[in-house]
């Protein structure tokens, strides 16, 4: 299965190399929730907090050429635990990632990209995973600029998502499925590109938003865990420099509520190549 999985994305890399496209003309919400379709230079700082825990952690992408990027991760968590004076704390594992576009029309406000990921087990055992795993995931983004006159009204709303896999390379069979679907409508698009000056001048860089989001546990048995699913309705403020994004995580069922039935979640994001262009150097143009 393992051998199976590396040669779909090999083929997939493979092809993408052919497929020189152009990055989209229009701005996403794009990290808060799940993962971001769009090869950018991007660092964010993000966290939540709810009934028995806190966590933060730090993204930092950059890319390599116009259609390919690397990036990690890491995140601290502070974790209450029935039972015991101290709570539990520590850095979780680092991720690292590889963005390969394979597909963007501009146009038609598209882009699809791969994202192979590996976690190293170098955090802290207490709030971490203790063998590596490796998986990857699809991401897409979609606006509606394209749609005709009579829809004119929607033409500021964008659908996002990713779609992803990953399991221990070492240790008893671990998987985890995993989904992410955001809806958003961009008040900055709104009043640009549909009906000019109907949005005062302060709210213009807001962008509300609606993710849902779906995680599952699969064991080597075909026995699963139950789904954990999540809604967060949220608001992202955004220029071409900043974003500072808000929202508040609800569990939708008993699974997704062990630590609390809502969490109150946060980033703050900044395309540093906006602030010193040399950043945004590519080693592979």
């Amino acid at each position: 299965m393992k051998l199976l999985v590396v040669l779909v994305i090999a083929s997939i890399l493979l092809y993408a190399t052919l497929v020189r496209a152009d990055p989209p003309s229009r701005s996403f919400v794009g990290n808060f929730i799940g993962n971001d379709a769009t090869v950018e230079n991007y660092l964010s700082i993000s966290g939540g907090v709810d009934r028995t825990q806190n966590f933060e952690s730090l993204y930092l992408e950059k890319t390599i050429s116009s259609d390919a990027s690397f990036s990690l991760f890491v995140g601290y968590q502070r974790l209450e635990q029935e039972g015991e004076d101290a709570a539990v704390s520590g850095f979780s594992n680092l991720g690292l990632g590889y963005k390969h576009l394979l597909l963007a029309l501009p146009a038609d406000g598209f882009v699809l990209t791969i994202n192979p990921t590996l976690e190293l087990p170098v955090g802290d055992s207490r709030v971490s995973e203790t063998h590596p795993r490796a998986g990857g995931d699809l991401l897409f983004q979609k606006g509606f600029g394209d749609l005709p006159e009579s829809l004119a009204i929607l033409r500021p709303a964008g659908i996002e998502g990713d779609a992803g896999f990953e399991s221990k390379v070492t240790g008893a069979r671990d998987d985890l499925l995993n989904a992410d679907l955001e809806l958003e409508y961009s008040l900055g698009y709104l009043d640009a590109n549909v009906a000019a000056d109907s949005v005062p001048m302060l709210l213009r860089d807001l962008t509300p938003h609606l993710d849902f989001d779906y995680a599952q546990y699969l064991s080597a048995h075909n026995n699963s865990s139950a789904p954990d699913l999540e809604l967060t309705p949220a608001i992202a403020w955004m220029n071409d420099t900043f974003e500072v994004n808000l929202g508040a995580q609800i569990a939708l069922n008993r699974a997704s509520s062990g630590t609390g039935p809502v969490a109150f979640v946060w980033l703050l994001g900044v395309s540093y190549d906006q602030l010193l262009p040399a950043l945004g150097w590519k080693p592979f143009q």
